[in-house]
C-alpha cells in the first residue's frame, strides 16, 4: 500500500511538473512543446530510482517505532537524491534535451507529494493501531529501563504496543506486586510457563546485566514460539568500546578513539554553518525580539536580558544571555536550582515565553560571538559542573566540544528537570556520532520540540 502510494505521488510529482513548465505560467514557451510521453516514459527506470532510495533510508520498514518528524525528513533525503541522480542521467542520455526546470520542478513536487502521501498513511496507521492490532510486550527485568520502556507505551499509543506484564530476574518476592502499574507474573525461571499461558507478541530484555547464557537462553525459546526478541543495550558499555589503536613502536596502547568534531575541517564547517545561521536568524527575528523585550518590561516591570555564567567547551566560562522569565530574586533563598513544572518563580510573560521556547533566542549573540554552536551538549553552570562532575560518570566528556542552543537530548525530551544520566548517554551519542547533516535534523526537530518546555 505504501509503496503504491509513493508511486502514484512521482506520476503525480512528473505529470505536474511538465503542465506547470509548459503552460507558459513561469516562464514563456519559445519552442514546440514536447509531447507528454516524452516525460511520463521515463517513469519506467525513475519510479525503480526513487523505490531504490526510499528502501535505502529503511522507508518501507515494517515496523514503524520513529518519530513521524524522522520518517519525514528521510523521504525529503530519499527524494531529493533519487531526483538528484535522474537529473544526472539526463545528461548522459542524449536522445532528447530534457527541460532543467521541469526536472527541479518534479523534484518540488514529488517531494511535497511524497512527504504528504507518507504523513497521511503515517496517520491512517497509527489510528489502527491506536484501536486495534496491538503488541503485547512482556519485559524481563525490573529497572529504569522498564520504566521508561513502560511510559514510552503509555505516552505513545499510536506506535500499537501494550506491555502486559514484567519478569523479575532473581527470587520470587516481587511476584504478585506491580512496577509502574504492569503486573510482576513471574520470574526468569518461570519463563517458559509464562510462553504458554501468556499470549505474547515480543520480548524486550532490559536488564543488560543478565548472563549471556541465560540472554541466549531465552533468545531460543522467543525463537521457537516466532517471538520478538529484543535486547535494551547497556549504553555506558557500548560507549567505553569506542576506542582506537595506536602503536608505539611494537607496543599497542588503547585510547578514545578522536571524535569527529577534533577535525579541523569539521570544526571549520560547523563553526561557518552556526556564524551564517545566527546572523541571519537575528536579522530576521529582530521584530520578534524588539517585541518580547517591550512584552518584558511592559508586563514583568523587570530587566529584559538575564545574564548567567555558564561552563562551555574546555571548561571555558562565558557569559551566557537568555530572556529574563523568572523573578530577580528567584534563587535568594533556594540557591542555584533547575526550573520545575508550574514553577512558582516564573513570571507571567515569562510562563509563555518559556512554553514555546523564545527565551533562548538571545543565545544566538552567544553563538554568532563564539561561546557556543547551534547544536551540542547543554551548557551548565560552574555550581553544577562542580557538582555533577564526580557525580555522573562520564559527565565531564561533554566539554570536549562546545555547548548548543538545542542537541541531541533536548529533541528527545531530556531538558529541564529530567534524568541527567539518560541526557549525558545523548550528549556523548552526539559527539561520537556528529555529521553535519545530523546538526541540520535536530534544528529542523527543535522547531517542533517543545516536550518538557517549561
Amino acid at each position: 500500500m505504501v509503496v503504491t502510494t509513493d508511486i502514484a505521488a512521482i506520476f503525480i510529482s512528473y505529470l505536474a511538473a511538465y503542465y506547470t513548465r509548459f503552460s507558459g505560467i513561469l516562464v514563456p514557451v519559445y519552442k514546440g512543446i514536447p509531447h507528454v510521453g516524452e516525460y511520463l516514459r521515463p517513469l519506467i527506470f525513475v519510479v525503480p530510482i526513487y523505490i531504490y532510495f526510499f528502501r535505502s533510508y529503511n522507508l518501507y520498514h515494517p515496523e514503524r517505532n520513529i518519530r513521524r518528524i524522522y520518517e519525514l525528513l528521510n523521504t525529503v533525503k530519499a527524494v531529493s537524491a533519487a531526483a538528484v541522480l535522474c537529473m544526472a542521467l539526463t545528461f548522459i542520455y542524449r536522445n532528447f534535451e530534457y527541460s532543467r526546470l521541469t526536472l527541479f520542478l518534479a523534484w518540488i513536487f514529488s517531494t511535497f507529494l511524497c512527504v504528504l502521501a507518507r504523513y497521511c498513511m503515517i496517520q491512517i496507521e497509527y489510528s489502527i493501531k491506536r484501536h486495534k492490532d496491538r503488541s503485547r510486550v512482556l519485559i524481563v527485568g525490573l529497572n529504569r529501563s522498564s520504566r521508561n520502556l513502560i511510559r514510552w507505551s503509555r505516552e505513545h499509543k499510536h506506535y500499537g504496543q501494550d506491555v502486559i506484564g514484567l519478569i523479575a530476574i532473581n527470587g520470587g518476592g516481587e511476584q504478585g506486586k506491580h512496577f509502574e502499574g504492569v503486573p510482576i507474573i513471574g520470574t526468569v525461571l518461570d519463563f517458559n510457563r509464562i510462553m504458554e499461558t501468556q499470549s505474547i507478541d515480543e520480548v524486550i530484555v532490559a536488564d543488560p546485566t543478565l548472563p549471556r547464557e541465560t540472554v541466549s537462553t531465552l533468545m531460543m525459546k522467543c525463537e521457537d514460539k516466532l517471538i520478538n526478541f529484543k535486547l535494551v543495550a547497556d549504553f555506558y558499555g557500548l560507549l567505553t568500546h569506542h576506542v582506537d589503536v595506536e602503536y608505539l613502536s611494537n607496543l599497542p596502547l588503547l585510547g578514545v578513539r578522536d571524535l569527529p568534531l577534533d577535525d579541523p575541517w569539521n570544526q571549520w564547517m560547523k563553526r561557518l554553518f552556526d556564524i551564517f545561521v545566527s546572523l541571519i536568524g537575528l536579522i530576521l527575528a529582530s521584530p520578534l525580539l524588539f517585541s518580547i523585550a517591550i512584552a518584558i518590561k511592559v508586563f514583568d516591570k523587570g530587566p529584559i536580558l538575564y545574564k548567567q555564567k555558564r561552563v562551555g567547551r574546555d571548561e571555558k566560562v562565558f557569559t551566557f544571555y537568555k530572556f529574563t522569565t523568572m523573578r530577580p530574586d528567584a534563587e535568594k533563598k533556594t540557591g542555584p536550582v533547575w526550573a520545575q513544572p508550574h514553577d512558582p518563580r516564573t513570571t507571567g510573560m515569562g510562563r509563555l515565553i518559556r512554553k514555546w521556547n523564545l527565551d533562548e533566542l538571545p543565545q544566538l549573540w552567544n553563538v554568532l560571538r563564539g561561546d557556543m554552536s547551534l547544536v551540542g551538549p547543554r551548557p551548565e553552570r560552574p555550581h553544577f559542573v562542580e557538582k555533577f562532575r564526580s557525580q555522573i560518570p562520564r559527565y565531564m566528556a561533554r566539554h570536549k566540544i562546545k555547548c548548543g542552543i538545542t542537541g541531541w537530548a533536548q529533541i528527545h525530551g531530556l531538558r529541564g528537570n529530567t534524568s541527567l544520566e539518560e541526557r549525558i548517554k545523548y550528549d556523548i551519542y552526539y559527539m561520537e556520532n556528529w555529521t553535519f547533516t545530523m546538526d541540520i535534523e535536530i534544528l529542523f526537530i527543535t522547531l517542533f520540540a517543545y516536550k518538557n518546555a517549561y
